[in-house]
């Protein structure tokens, strides 16, 4: 019997194609949204209004600067996470590091121009034909901008990393028998605080604290602030760096009728020396395996005015934790700034551990750093 088309059964074909297309392009898409959060995760910012996503521009360097030094939305309120603190006695510290360091004559050089390899080679050059042993690479300042680009958790999370490597200038100037130090900003991070809040040291209103010259302040018994600054110290010691220095390793002193709230609850009441000088134990110890000195920047005026108590800037502790104290200071103080550090040093020669720093080469002293 002669067969007709219509009783032929042909399926439904007419539907895969197309329906096959769709399912593709929505995979794509999926893959797509996947990947994209993945990259612009690092530049969402979490504030008081709930988050916000800030893309970088193709702005110059001013404007970026401009951008770090805006301060947060200050009408959050604070948030607590349960974390207890026991009391840290420092009277049996003593983590050396200061036994192999020998006097040094250093050139300080700034982030600006590390930041900048024509800058950085000028200022190299500038040290080499010098009357210097060594050079201070300030790696990262208050505003909380790293120089270089550090792979570190926090860093990549919140975009704090820079560019430069610097990896060929510290084996040159070792080559020459030159030291090099790296110097980083701890507790002051504009760009940190401003990106997340949450751990930077507030006022009783909940507002975070920035200074008189709008820094932003960080809280010393955060987690994340205290894993972010080992983290950088582990990775700069890996570099190759000699010798780390800790600048802005203090608390900020409240106002008359002001006081500070914390991102942790605290078993005993809030205490500047506990805090800083916990978290200067924690950074020594973050380099202890290797061969990296680690090292602190005085607050001059706290040390003047005997405020240690308050900005936890203990100088009887510090001489245990760390292997040089560096103070900031000028010609006409040297004398007496030195006076008042090294009365405190238990170990070791002052020439090599204390190491002053000025705009010109200050008399008496063997150690010093021209900024």
């Amino acid at each position: 019997m002669p067969y007709r088309p219509k009783d032929i059964y042909r399926g439904r074909r007419k539907f895969r194609v197309p329906l096959t297309i769709i399912l593709s392009v929505l995979g794509v898409l999926l893959v797509g949204s996947v990947v994209l959060f993945s990259v612009l995760q690092r530049f969402v910012v979490y504030d008081a209004s709930g988050v916000t996503l800030q893309l970088p521009s193709s702005a110059d360097t001013a404007a970026e600067e401009e951008t770090i030094l805006a301060t947060p939305d200050p009408t959050f309120e604070p948030v607590e996470v349960e974390v207890i603190y026991e009391t840290q006695d420092f009277a049996d510290t003593d983590l050396g590091g200061w036994e192999e360091l020998e006097s040094v004559q250093a050139l300080f050089i700034a982030r600006e121009d590390v930041s900048s390899a024509t800058l950085l080679a000028a200022a190299v050059t500038r040290a080499q034909e010098g009357d210097y042993s060594g050079v201070v690479l300030e790696m990262k300042d208050e505003t909380g901008q790293l120089a270089w680009a550090s792979q570190t958790e926090t860093a990549v999370n919140y975009g704090t990393y820079g560019t430069a490597d610097v990896t060929e200038t510290i084996a040159a100037l070792h080559e020459q028998g030159m030291t090099v130090a790296a110097q980083i900003s701890c507790c002051a991070d504009t760009l940190l605080g401003t990106r997340n809040w949450t751990v930077t040291l507030q006022t009783a209103s909940g507002e975070a604290y920035t200074d008189d010259d709008g820094v932003l302040w960080l809280d010393p018994y955060n987690g994340t602030v205290r894993a972010y600054l080992e983290d950088i110290v582990a990775e700069l010691a890996a570099m190759g760096f000699d010798e780390i220095i800790l600048a802005d390793l203090y608390h900020p002193i409240a106002g008359e009728g002001e006081s500070f709230t914390y991102s942790v609850s605290l078993q005993t009441d809030p205490d500047p020396v506990a805090a800083i000088c916990l978290l200067g134990q924690r950074l020594v110890t973050a380099a202890e395996d290797t061969d990296t000195a680690v090292s602190v920047l005085l607050d001059t005026d706290s040390l003047r005015n005997g405020n240690g108590s308050k900005t936890g800037q203990d100088i009887e502790i510090f001489w245990r934790l760390f292997a040089r104290l560096y103070c900031p200071t000028s010609a006409d103080m040297v004398t007496s700034d030195k006076e008042l550090t090294v009365a405190e040093i238990n170990a070791g020669s002052a020439d090599i551990r204390f190491v002053p720093v000025c705009a010109s080469v200050p008399e008496g002293c063997a150690s010093y750093v021209i900024k």
